[in-house]
């Protein structure tokens, strides 16, 4: 997708900051702290990663996501949800919490809503504003939102960023963006502890999908299948369809968005609330370069 400056950045503010993290907590030396001994590595990462977005894309409006505070739906129909993930230690959510507060404190509108995932809300987000879209994030269920007018940037084997959309999709992945949750019911996922149909791999998920583009018309096509793989899918299918209605992003929930207008990169602004954090935390160098951002708009 080409710079346009009519599009919206929706960040996963949630991913941002874990990474923002550990890619600066195995060096002693570049954890930062102030005076008093709290650590601000995260904070000053994340800025200076979103700093870095806001210049290359040049968007014309932000929006930042974060995870619920609390466990979500997904926990509860699937206790042992995302169980292989270490929590993070304090250190992180006490940057977490300050990087909410900051960005509130300059005028850049970012949400949570307990129970749901910022997935959930960034594609709450795109449904709801008809605008070229890019997506900053690293959580590959983002990539069912893919279509003609979003994309999602991504980082190559080199390290080098790129934008997947709809016209390369099929450069990196054997099936359709919007195959991305049938794919993943089929071969399961690691990360969110979902087994799939065990015995399914990626080559026989790609082929049936191929076939029966959906779980739903591969099972309605079940007696036309070979019946080793047709006696797997009868075995886990009740998990197979629990695994898709998780993996599939939700909007049908009360989260009030704000309006178009409010997501302006123009409103951003250095509110007297920002400068005594920035003071407190000592994170002048992220005072100076939100100037130089807000000065350049």
């Amino acid at each position: 997708m080409k710079k346009d400056n009519e599009q919206l950045l929706i960040i996963d503010g949630t991913f941002l900051a874990y990474r923002s993290y550990y890619a600066t907590s195995y060096n002693a030396t570049q954890i930062l702290t102030t005076s008093e001994g709290f650590e601000t590595n995260a904070i000053v990462a994340f800025f200076k990663t979103l700093f870095l977005l806001l210049k290359k894309l040049n968007p014309k409006y932000i929006y930042i996501a974060f995870d619920s505070h609390v466990k979500t739906f997904r926990h509860e129909l699937f206790p042992s949800y995302k169980d292989g993930r270490k929590k993070a230690p304090e250190s992180f959510y006490l940057q977490l919490d300050l990087i909410q507060e900051i960005l509130t404190n300059i005028n850049i509108q970012n949400q949570y809503y307990n129970g749901f995932e910022a997935d959930d809300i960034i594609a709450k987000v795109k449904n709801k504003f008809n605008l070229n879209t890019i997506i900053f994030s690293g959580d590959q269920d983002l990539n069912q939102l893919i279509d003609e007018q979003t994309a999602i940037i991504k980082k190559d084997k080199t390290g080098s960023f790129f934008f997947l959309n709809s016209k390369n999709f099929s450069e990196y992945y054997d099936f359709l963006p919007n195959q991305v949750i049938d794919y993943k019911a089929l071969v399961g996922d690691n990360s969110d502890n979902f087994k799939g149909v065990v015995g399914i791999g990626p080559k026989s998920a790609k082929t049936l999908l191929d076939d029966y583009k959906t779980i739903e018309n591969i099972y309605n096509n079940i007696e036309k299948i070979k019946p080793s793989i047709a006696k797997k899918l009868i075995e886990y299918k009740e998990n197979t369809f629990l695994d898709k209605y998780l993996a599939t992003l939700r909007i049908d929930f009360d989260l009030q968005l704000p309006e178009l207008e409010n997501l302006a990169i123009s409103n951003i602004a250095i509110s007297n609330s920002a400068k005594q954090i920035f003071g407190k935390f000592e994170l002048y160098s992220l005072e100076n370069s939100l100037k130089n951002l807000i000065n350049k708009k």
